[in-house]
């Protein structure tokens, strides 16, 4: 593999086995050199079944290894930041899953640190990837210079989840006990309940603040939030000129149930994005009204998220150009995690 650029992956958990590390092994841009997880044996496993030829015990170790020149990181949220400031100081472009830490300081130093030593880091939300997603933005973006639908007047996210994982279970696993979650804190001012809420909202509706922001532009706005209910809660923002809202739950459901409504005077657009591990992408509905009512449904290419952010990361690494979820975008994202809870913590 010519030019192709050297990767050293840290982590060899479910998300890693299962989605990013064949992902980037797949990219021919791109070759996994050494593979690191403080389970040691699990990790010499998964590189013999990937013909890896080196394995670390810890990052650390991975960062003094001189041909490495980026870095993929899937790891809990509350050692991102550890690593990927070692990582970055030691010379390595860094890819992480979200949410980028459990803390908006805790991601504002992996900014900085990025910063610093001049490489690139990138957090992995993949909505921005899939390739229907972004049919859906060139299209809404069209529609809004165009104005042939009136203006953007409601916009709705709707995310209750189901099975996820969709049959995806097979990966290499040992009887290595897991590691310590260092003590990385939430927000000095957070009860313990909104701390564990402040966890989940990150873990699993980042995804769907994140996708709002691209869509709209960065234009969100925290105007009231209700987490009453242990299994349902209800955020509105202010989308710079017309309500948003974000409804998120969770069931045992077969399907996935998640879609993003973006309403205009004399129509809609409607996003509906897949289980996250599979491989298709989202589907597109065009609905507009007048004197003949038409649907659209354009169909994007075949594709996986998750294989298209991999290919993106390793294209910006390559050209410098900074990604497109970046880590000071994406430091946003937890910024506005933390105002719904402080907001929803005052109000009570």
């Amino acid at each position: 593999m010519v030019n192709a650029i050297k990767i050293g992956f840290v982590g060899t958990g479910f998300m890693g086995q299962a989605v990013h590390l064949p992902n980037f092994m797949a990219c021919p841009q791109c070759q996994v050199i050494a593979l690191a997880d403080l389970k040691r044996k699990q990790a010499e496993l998964v590189a013999e079944h990937h013909q890896i030829a080196r394995v670390y015990g810890s990052h650390a170790e991975l960062a003094a290894d001189p041909d490495v020149e980026a870095c993929v990181v899937i790891v809990n949220e509350a050692f991102n930041r550890q690593i990927a400031c070692d990582l970055l100081a030691a010379g390595k472009h860094v890819f992480i899953e979200k949410p980028m830490s459990r803390s908006a300081q805790a991601a504002q130093e992996m900014v900085e640190a990025a910063r610093q030593a001049g490489k690139l880091l990138m957090v992995g939300y993949m909505k921005r990837y899939d390739a229907g997603v972004l049919a859906a933005k060139r299209l809404l973006d069209e529609l809004r210079t165009s104005g042939e639908l009136g203006e953007v007047t409601f916009v709705r996210a709707h995310c209750f989840g189901g099975d996820w994982i969709c049959g995806h279970y097979d990966i290499i696993q040992t009887d290595e006990k897991p590691a310590t979650l260092p003590p990385t804190a939430t927000p000095a001012w957070l009860t313990a309940e909104n701390a564990r809420n402040l966890v989940t909202f990150n873990n699993v509706y980042t995804h769907n603040v994140n996708l709002l922001r691209f869509l709209l532009d960065n234009n969100l706005t925290v105007l009231t939030a209700n987490l009453a209910h242990e299994k349902s809660w209800l955020v509105s923002f202010d989308g710079g000129g017309y309500p948003v809202s974000l409804e998120v739950g969770s069931l045992p459901a077969y399907a996935w149930d998640e879609q993003t409504v973006i309403y205009f005077e004399r129509g809609w657009l409607l996003i509906e994005t897949p289980p996250p591990l599979v491989r298709a992408p989202a589907k597109v509905t065009l609905y507009r009204a007048g004197r003949v009512h038409e649907i659209r449904r354009p169909l994007a290419p075949w594709s996986w998220a998750f294989r298209n952010e991999a290919e993106h990361f390793l294209e910006c690494v390559a050209s410098g150009r900074q990604p497109r979820s970046s880590g000071a975008d994406s430091l946003r994202d937890i910024q506005i995690a933390e105002e719904v809870l402080y907001l929803w913590q005052q109000q009570n």
